[in-house]
């Protein structure tokens, strides 16, 4: 499944990619993302991802890997983990470019989430349904905490 988030946001792009570093304001902004970590600064993470859909709840421990940044730019994520009750394996390739101009920075999140076990048999439409209310819930997130500061 692919996702993609294309937004004009009202801060300069150095607050922005603050942001997008500060584990503990960019996990709250995430639905269900809860104790993330730093194993090696802006380079690889662990999160604990937990969701709910259709009969199913899920947690997925996940490992974060920063797999290429260009600071104020873009930055390539790959994140992968597995719940152990329900088999279910989470793999997403995510790319975050980030473009400025004097007033506001253009933000643009492409993500290729790839689920197996339990949980795709759930069947492609109640995935993608959730999935996009995630990314949609991520967004309001984000810019509520831009209004904020």
């Amino acid at each position: 499944m692919h996702f993609d988030i294309d937004a004009d946001l009202p801060v300069p792009v150095a607050q922005l990619w603050d942001i997008l570093f500060d584990i503990s304001r960019i996990a709250g902004l995430i639905p269900g993302c809860e104790n993330v970590q730093e194993v090696i600064p802006k380079s690889q993470y662990t999160a604990l991802m937990k969701q709910k859909i259709g009969p199913f709840k899920f947690e997925v421990p996940a490992q974060i890997i920063v797999e290429q940044m260009q600071t104020l730019q873009s930055v390539r994520l790959r994140v992968s983990g597995k719940d152990k009750f329900t088999a279910t394996t989470i793999n997403v390739l995510m790319d975050v470019l980030l473009s400025a101009d004097q007033t506001t920075t253009k933000l643009q999140l492409h993500a290729d989430l790839q689920i197996a076990g339990r949980l795709a048999t759930l069947g492609y439409p109640v995935i993608k349904k959730k999935s996009v209310e995630l990314f949609n819930e991520f967004e309001s997130r984000l810019r509520a905490l831009l209004e904020i500061h």
